[in-house]
Parts: C-alpha cells; structure tokens; sequence
C-alpha cells in the first residue's frame, strides 16, 4: 500500500507546514479507531492510530487489500470513553451533555494535556 503525502505552504512565507509539524511532537498513541476512504462505499474498517500531534497521526490500516485503491480522504473516529457528568436542553431542542473522559490511557492522557498546553482549538 503507498501513501499520499501533502505538504502544504503557509500563506506568510514564513515555513512550510513540514518545519511546523517539526516542531510539534508526536505522542504514541496505540489507540483503537475505525476509518473510512472517502468516496469509497462508507464502509468502516478497524485501525490503530500509532502516534499522533495536532497536525496530523499514524495510523495502522487494518483489513486492506494488496492493490486496493485509497483514495486522497480519510475519515478516522477514535474511541474514547466517558462519564456522562451532567445532560441538558439547549436553545434548539439538542442535547447539550458534559463528559468526564475515564479509562485513558497514559497516551491518551498525555495528548489531552498538551492540547491544553498548546492552548489547541478544534
């Protein structure tokens, strides 16, 4: 299986995102996901994610065949699992719920806190 590699640029031409995911470490990771190519029938497939950063992760593609096409897009879903802490209506009749995370991982762990650190923003 090859791997599509993007490189993008910053508008400022002060570096490349390449020297900025350099400076941003990855966390080993050893996590349980399912992913899907996008475009490709939806449907969902185990993998490990290996390591992450904010920029992006390694993953483990279980379950693809030798040849098989791959397409640009992934989508991934990570599983993590939480303590409903409080749940609530909002303004538009959705379900507005609190979480506490429980049963991470160490790197599970790790990962969350340096999101505070770097004061990330999704």
């Amino acid at each position: 299986m090859s791997a599509t590699h993007l490189v993008m640029e910053f508008d400022s031409g002060r570096g490349t995102m390449t020297e900025l995911r350099r400076l941003l470490p990855r966390q080993l990771a050893d996590w349980r996901g399912k992913y899907t190519f996008e475009g490709g029938g939806e449907s969902w497939r185990d993998c490990r994610v290996i390591d992450i950063s904010t920029f992006g992760a390694g993953l483990e593609l279980l379950d693809v065949e030798v040849g098989e096409p791959v397409g640009d897009h992934i989508l991934l879903a990570i599983h993590l699992r939480g303590e409903l802490r409080n749940a609530g209506r909002n303004g538009n009749d959705s379900l507005r719920a609190g979480v506490k995370f429980v049963g991470l991982s160490e790197a599970e762990i790790e990962y969350m806190d340096s999101l505070v650190f770097l004061g990330a923003k999704w």
